[in-house]
């Protein structure tokens, strides 16, 4: 059984470690302009990357929206701002 939460119940040390991680795998997977990290962290506060993904889902009810919610974005926000990065790339 799993349970999402979003954002994470993590202390900003903790917010940083796993943020950084995912930011690392990011790169050196070579992704570009999106895509999504899963991690996981053990009791002991060990990080591990499950899998990234570099098509996620964009329902509205997907985890990017709901990051973007998150961090104070609805949807069309959301949207809006992969599309601008998506243009950028391509300039």
């Amino acid at each position: 059984m799993t349970e999402e939460l979003c954002p994470a119940p993590l202390t900003a040390e903790e917010t940083a470690r796993v943020q950084a991680l995912g930011e690392r795998v990011y790169a050196a997977l070579r992704l570009e302009v999106y895509g999504r990290v899963d991690l996981i962290m053990d009791s002991a506060g060990v990080c591990y990357c499950l899998e990234a993904n570099i098509l996620p889902g964009m329902t509205p009810t997907s985890l990017i929206p709901q990051m973007g919610i998150a961090m104070g974005m609805d949807f069309g926000q959301l949207c809006q701002r992969l599309i601008e990065a998506s243009m950028k790339k391509y300039q």
